[in-house]
């Protein structure tokens, strides 16, 4: 029987793709590893004691934040958000023949985080306004709150949006720079294609 020449190029070439793989693998088990442990350990105890901080002190302050109010405040400023998000990234994108300057550069950061503090503000306070009316309507009675926690999980998953219910500390965004005033809704239509323009 005739020997069939081995050429060890080929094995060392198919031994070093194989290790590469591997060490491909093990770096992205690592960096998954990292990132969860970071979202788990820094990002999301920083974003819950946010949230808490300012809830607590829309409490201590009561009179300057009722329930009703914060809920309809929050409701119609998530609105404009999402109105403005379009016009917001068209003026505060980067320029697209990639000269800086600064005065712009400048701008927009200021923008992006009062933006941002803004809009994290409107979020609370639209929780904590439907958190307190329903507190004042339905108290801590065990039928009412699994009333309501039917009522609106129902129809979430007849509308395939159950993933809303999830929160940190999974769901980490980071403040890229083209995606600041960007963020998904239902059907996921640009207000342009609603025929509202802006220039």
């Amino acid at each position: 029987m005739a020997e069939v020449p081995r050429n060890d190029s080929v094995i060392f070439l198919n031994l070093h793709h194989h290790h590469g793989e591997e060490r491909s693998t093990c770096m992205k088990r690592i960096l998954h590893f990292s990132d969860t442990m970071l979202s788990l350990f820094v990002i999301s105890p920083l974003a819950v004691s946010h949230w808490r901080g300012t809830w607590g002190y829309m409490d201590l302050q009561q009179d300057y934040f009722p329930p009703w109010h914060c809920f309809l405040l929050g409701s119609v400023l998530h609105t404009m958000f999402a109105i403005l998000r379009e016009p917001l990234q068209a003026e505060f994108s980067k320029p697209s023949n990639g000269v800086k300057n600064r005065w712009r550069t400048i701008r927009r950061f200021v923008v992006c985080k009062v933006y941002t503090y803004v809009f994290s503000i409107s979020c609370i306070m639209h929780w904590r306004g439907g958190w307190e009316v329903m507190k004042m309507y339905l108290d801590y009675n065990l039928w009412p709150a699994l009333g309501v926690s039917a009522i609106c999980l129902i129809p979430l998953v007849l509308m395939k949006s159950v993933r809303n219910l999830l929160a940190p500390p999974f769901i980490i965004l980071t403040d890229h720079k083209e995606s600041v005033f960007s963020f998904p809704t239902r059907f996921r239509i640009e207000v342009y294609k609603l025929g509202v323009e802006y220039s």
